[in-house]
């Protein structure tokens, strides 16, 4: 073979070489190319696995922590939104409730100094309803929301009394009170009396046709700030009500209905819309013992006080708050907080 042969057979084995090798080159990049897309599906796909497993996990921690059904709405939303609702407000303490209504019966005893008629004056007006709305806290904070509250009279007759030996000298009956929407100053006022009764005492001292009227022995206790009657609670019979002007804390049972000459107008012409107030009605004992009372020898204040009937309890009821019938009371327990009146 010539050289010029050689040579040329060579040039094409060389360029032949060359060929396979970029061939093969490109098959390698190719190669690389498919394994990096795969492996990059393969990050993208647990990236995918991985936030929706997070999410179901959130998911199902906001439902375990949600109310079940019938639970607050609100509650339910505010858990959705992500925050916290605000804590109730603290309630008043039972002291600053006390403190708040003196306050507001002094200015109202200033203010009833002051005006001809109380009943159409509109500051007069405006100052006793500051003070009856006060009381009505400070009620539901002494004494619970449930009402009506009562209060058991025990009483001792002497042997002045002409059935005292057939009948002894124990009686008893049992006040109803009036609700606290209408006459709060007053329900308050009487409920103070009967927590302050061994404190101070008294004794039923007055015999008349149409009510027998209680003393009470006390200087700490305060007559009502203003005349509060409510035409919705009338003087009918087995009523208590406050006697004098201004009223309290003497009090007295109705033994007749006394709706006019307890009324509004009733003791003054100068003042139409003034009445006594009428706090309670008897509920239990009115025959077997109120009514005794009128056989006690003699009539109108008797100054003999052999001849009184002694009033020797007086004990607050509430109703149970452990029960749901209307009629079961349980004794009233004070609170230690109480501070006293006067």
């Amino acid at each position: 073979m010539s050289l010029s042969s050689q040579s040329h057979s060579q040039s094409q084995g060389n360029e032949k070489d060359r060929k396979m090798e970029v061939e093969e080159e490109e098959e390698k990049y190719a190669k690389a190319r498919r394994q990096s897309r795969g492996g990059l599906l393969v990050v993208v796909a647990i990236l995918v696995v991985c936030a929706g497993l997070a999410s179901y996990l959130r998911h199902n921690k906001r439902k375990q922590s949600r109310p079940q059904a019938g639970g607050s709405p609100s509650l339910r939303q505010n858990d959705e939104l992500g925050f916290t609702p605000p804590a109730k407000k603290k309630t008043k303490s039972i002291a600053k409730l006390q403190d708040q209504v003196v306050a507001l019966d002094e200015v109202v005893r200033d203010i009833k100094s002051q005006v001809d008629i109380f009943e159409t004056d509109k500051t007069a007006q405006k100052a006793a309803k500051q003070l009856q709305d006060a009381t009505r806290e400070l009620l539901v904070a002494m004494y619970g929301a449930r009402e009506p509250y009562r209060v058991h009279v025990e009483l001792e007759f002497q042997p002045t009394i002409p059935d005292f030996a057939e009948k002894g000298k124990d009686g008893h009956f049992v006040i109803e009170l009036a609700p606290s929407r209408l006459v709060p100053h007053s329900v308050y006022t009487f409920l103070e009396i009967a927590r302050q009764w061994n404190l101070n005492g008294g004794a039923f001292h007055r015999i008349a046709g149409h009510v027998l009227q209680v003393m009470v022995k006390t200087r700490k206790i305060k007559h009502l700030a203003f005349q509060e009657y409510s035409p919705e609670y009338p003087h009918k019979e087995r009523t208590v009500g406050y006697a004098g002007r201004p009223s309290g804390p003497a009090w007295y049972v109705s033994i007749q209905d006394n709706s006019r000459n307890h009324g509004p107008g009733s003791q003054q012409k100068h003042n139409p819309y003034e009445a006594d107030a009428a706090i309670g009605r008897v509920i239990e004992g009115y025959e077997e013992s109120v009514l005794r009372i009128t056989k006690v020898p003699g009539s109108g204040f008797l100054g003999d006080t052999k001849k009184h009937v002694i009033i020797k309890s007086m004990t607050i009821m509430v109703p149970d708050s452990n029960s749901n019938e209307d009629d079961e009371y349980v004794k009233w327990i004070e609170p230690k907080e109480i501070m006293s009146s006067g």
